[in-house]
């Protein structure tokens, strides 16, 4: 053993060529030549192990990708390459062994993915581990893979129930009606185990489908034979809500990764002060702010309400912005009796689509306990609004939420007998485990009492009335908008806010013929009125639609378009925030404001990381990080970014290039020759070999004189049998080399080219004489 990185390097370079070209016994010859110069090389273990594995010597293999898993103990691939192995020699128990280390290894690196592709081995090598299958509910639950998760909850409760413990089992079949209230086959699990019978054994795991949420509710109220759902104890919308925030929780702990709670970059984007970059403090907050929140999760599922409150709001002060830690806290609140504090919590989570039926019905109760009932009937109408669209078809939608904006506008708050009657119909409509039957039943009702009439509000079943007047108006006010008539058309306007002040349609209709009229500036007055109102309400859908209009009239209103990202994020339209955050980095820089158009990249980076998007969105927004670095040439920042588009996509060549390049620019030139080497395995296990050799020719005149570009050019031109090539680059790196004293390397390089032959081999044999005598 040498240590000598050129020998390592050459033998890797030639053994990675081997294994191109599928030569595996060469390719492990030249790894073991590599590995011989340094031995605990894990880069150099991993690719000897393939060649081996390639070449079916599985005993080999499995020997050199311990020796690899024992130098790099934190790499899962080694461990999951052993887990491999051992399957196919027949050795199930060390298989599975080694499949939840990998597991478990991607559960500290916050790769959820990998984690359940680990859990979802073992459980196909053994449908009854318990560990493995709960883990696979827990994490499907996590990411919104509600069908899933109710699969493997049933695969629990089969192996809990052949364990003796049936009272767990029974827990096991609750948590997946909990999630799909009504799944068939949970609800037949769930009686099985009352009546002591045995449960099918565990099935093997199923695929991912993604995640299913209101969906699943929509699906059983739209179904021919929904499934019972008195299982589901106590699963009224409040309720429900309670779980998924605690859910939403669980998953910020688990996908918490490098940056401690970047992560919590919640749906409101407000969690940590945007756009500014990670300090030591802000660190620090981070920390602590998982410490709370973990403590307040375990305290909160053990019952202990006081000292979870606490937890939570210690969580909250430390930075933490998500509509399910506000959530959790409002309720929690609510029940221990400390009502203005709770409303304000929950005030911040009704945007969160998963959350507002829970919210609004919980805010109804509260005012309600306060004996405010026209608060009451306001939030318990967006509570029954928010439960009745699901019960129709998404073309209803529209208008069945005009005529929920119309019953609120019209309520008459001194009317008191009437608001009292609707606030106790409403609470007793929506609470208890029934309610998704009896929303149901109720919208079944109405569909046979008026068959092909337009879509009616379940509200209108508890006599709140009040729409019919107004909704002439608004015929009358469209028909002459229609005609062009806009005097008139205002004039009616004016006479509807008469008969309902607050009807924010009418409002609408108003900045439309303001429009119409020409005066521009007085509608998108308008227009920002009614989005407040809204948002202030609490009625985050409908102000997105008005600032989305108000941005259609007005793309470079930036205030406008910060509003607008904060409401798409509250309601987890997470991939329609993104484009916002691009269109707003793009009117930064079309401004010349640089500095704010990489804030809101940033910003928008941080809501990839905790949303379920598409990856491409990441590579997307550091492209454009990458490039506004460069145009400034900040080329170290520049240069992370794109280091961080190859760490999830090696295949990205803009990107790879850009970190050679940016590399030889800073002068690390290890750096670049590492980068460079990645990308010509890219190139050429991919059949682009000439590809390979072009870029190597374009970065040797673009940056002349380096001596990673010069050898590997030199090498690639004697692999492709251009002698006269490769003696001129050998003869560049030689002058180099000794221009720099590196007479070692000098002589190393002038050997190379003696034994290459070349016509004037005298002249060099006596230069490489003449070295050798000065050393």
């Amino acid at each position: 053993m040498t240590g000598r990185q050129d020998l390592y390097d050459e033998s890797m370079q030639l053994g990675h060529s081997a294994a191109w070209d599928l030569q595996w016994d060469r390719a492990i010859e030249y790894y073991n030549k590599a590995l011989a110069e340094l031995p605990e090389d894990p880069r150099a273990l991993t690719s000897l192990g393939l060649a081996l594995l390639e070449t079916n010597q599985l005993k080999e293999a499995l020997a050199i990708y311990r020796r690899a898993a024992k130098i790099a103990p934190e790499d899962p691939v080694p461990v999951e390459r052993c887990a491999e192995i051992f399957e196919r020699l027949g050795q199930p128990k060390e298989a599975i062994e080694h499949r939840e280390a990998a597991g478990e290894m991607y559960v500290r690196r916050k790769d959820a993915e990998k984690a359940l592709e680990s859990w979802t081995h073992v459980a196909r090598l053994a449908p009854e581990n318990l560990s493995a299958r709960s883990r696979l509910a827990l994490t499907h639950e996590r990411l919104g893979r509600r069908r899933e998760a109710v699969h493997e909850y049933l695969a629990v409760a089969s192996i809990l129930q052949r364990g003796g413990k049936n009272e767990r089992a029974i827990e096991a079949t609750q948590r997946a009606l909990a999630l799909i209230p009504g799944h068939p086959d949970a609800g037949t699990a769930a009686r099985t185990l009352r009546q002591g019978k045995a449960l099918p054994s565990a099935s093997p795991p199923r695929g991912a489908t993604g995640p299913l949420r209101m969906a699943d509710v929509q699906d059983f109220l739209r179904s021919d034979e929904a499934a019972p759902v008195e299982e589901a104890e106590g699963a009224d919308p409040e309720v429900a809500a309670q779980r998924q925030a605690l859910t939403l929780l669980a998953g910020l702990m688990f996908e918490d990764g490098k940056d401690e709670l970047e992560a919590s970059r919640s749906p409101g984007m407000s969690a940590l002060s945007r756009g500014k970059g990670s300090t030591r403090n802000e660190a620090v907050s981070r920390a602590q702010a998982v410490r709370h929140l973990g403590q307040a999760i375990d305290l909160q599922t053990r019952g202990q309400k006081k000292q979870a409150v606490k937890e939570l709001q210690s969580a909250i002060k430390a930075g933490l912005d998500h509509p399910a830690a506000h959530y959790s806290l409002g309720v929690l609140l609510k029940e221990t009796g400390e009502l203005d504090e709770a409303k304000k919590h929950l005030m911040a989570s009704v945007g969160h689509p998963e959350l507002a039926l829970g919210a609004n019905l919980a805010l109804g109760r509260l005012a309600r306990m306060q004996n405010d009932q026209v608060e009451a009937a306001r939030y318990l109408l967006q509570a029954l609004r928010l439960a009745d669209t699901l019960s129709v078809d998404k073309s209803q939608s529209a208008r069945l939420n005009e005529f929920y904006d119309s019953i609120l506008a019209s309520q008459n708050e001194g009317d008191t007998e009437s608001l009292a009657r609707l606030v106790e119909s409403t609470v007793g409509f929506l609470s208890g485990p029934e309610w998704l039957k009896r929303l149901r039943q109720a919208r079944q009702q109405l569909e046979s009492q008026s068959p092909g009439a337009p879509v009616v509000p379940i509200a209108e079943m508890f006599a709140v009335g009040g729409s019919e007047r107004v909704f002439q108006f608004l015929e009358r006010i469209d028909n002459l908008i229609a005609s062009n008539h806009l005097q008139s058309a205002m004039e009616e306007a004016m006479l509807a806010l008469g008969a309902s002040p607050n009807y924010l349609a009418i409002h609408l209709r108003m900045a439309e013929i303001l429009f119409k009229s020409g005066r521009q500036d007085q509608a998108m007055k308008k227009l920002k009125v009614v989005a407040e109102t809204h948002r202030i309400r609490g009625e985050v859908r409908q102000a997105t639609e008005v600032y989305l209009r108000i941005l259609s009239f007005a793309p470079v209103d930036i205030p406008a378009r910060l509003r607008l990202i904060d409401l798409l994020a509250q309601q987890a339209r997470s991939e329609e925030a993104l484009a916002q955050f691009l269109e707003l980095a793009d009117l930064y820089r079309q401004m010349a404001q640089i500095d704010e158009a990489r804030h809101a990249l940033a910003d928008a980076l941080g809501l990839v990381e905790q949303s379920a998007v598409d990856p491409s969105w990441s590579a997307k927004i550091l492209h454009q990080m990458g490039d506004i670095d460069l145009s400034r040439l900040d080329w170290r920042h520049a240069l992370q970014s794109f280091e961080k588009i190859i760490a999830h996509d090696p295949a990205d060549e803009k990107a790879s290039l850009s970190v050679i390049d940016l590399n030889l620019r800073l002068g690390q030139e290890d750096q670049a020759a590492k980068a460079l080497d990645r990308h010509l395995e890219f190139l050429v296990h991919g059949g682009r070999s000439q590809d390979a050799l072009s870029l190597l020719e374009e970065m040797a005149r673009e940056h002349p004189g380096k001596q990673a570009l010069h050898t590997r050019l030199a090498e690639a031109y004697r692999a492709a049998g251009r002698k006269a090539d490769a003696i001129a680059q050998y003869d560049a790196l030689g002058e180099i080399q000794l221009d720099a004293g590196r007479i070692q390397d000098a002589i190393r390089t002038i050997q190379t080219i003696v034994d290459l032959e070349p016509p004037d081999s005298e002249g060099y044999r006596e230069l490489l004489r003449n070295l050798e005598a000065s050393k």
